[in-house]
């Protein structure tokens, strides 16, 4: 990635459980979930439509707001199972989910260069567990700066889990 106040420039489109260690989705907006089913015997991916926050820009001036470089994304975890989610919005507002943050619990080789992972979605309004074969995260559309940590649904073109990358 390349970044400036006014320049941002991603070295890749997808995004893998590879790169992990890489990425962060604190604050990330969840605009649904789905299940897409992968065979006849009941295997699922679990689909996210979010906007990924790919940078959080430094105020110009002390005592400024942040901006944010931000893209609507696909995020799939693929060949999901063993599937918990605890969401409570009693009290909450209408918004979004929010992600707090995503964490990689466990990584388990089943077989050789077969492996299992463990993930926790925490949110701000409970959380989402389970395990997947890993997870490919697609950027649907370039990055755009904003003072929000959120785009709306038409910069976002929508609400979607096209899995169609936009061109680098």
């Amino acid at each position: 990635m390349t970044e400036n106040q006014n320049i941002f420039t991603l070295d890749k489109n997808i995004w893998t459980q590879d790169d992990y260690e890489q990425m962060g989705w604190h604050d990330c907006s969840i605009y649904s979930l789905t299940f897409l089913p992968v065979d006849e015997i009941g295997t699922a991916h679990l689909v996210f439509d979010i906007d990924y926050i790919f940078k959080w820009v430094d105020p110009l001036k002390p005592g400024h707001p942040f901006s944010f470089w931000v893209a609507p994304c696909t995020l799939i975890f693929k060949d999901t199972f063993a599937l918990t989610m605890n969401v409570d919005r009693r009290g909450g507002t209408t918004d979004m989910l929010e992600v707090a943050d995503l964490y990689l619990v466990d990584k388990i080789e089943q077989e050789a260069n077969r492996w299992v992972y463990e993930w926790k979605i925490d949110l701000q309004e409970g959380s989402i567990n389970f395990k997947s074969s890993g997870f490919d995260q697609i950027v649907r559309q370039k990055p755009i700066l904003t003072a929000r940590q959120s785009l709306t649904l038409e910069e976002r073109n929508g609400i979607s889990i096209s899995q169609a990358p936009f061109e680098i």
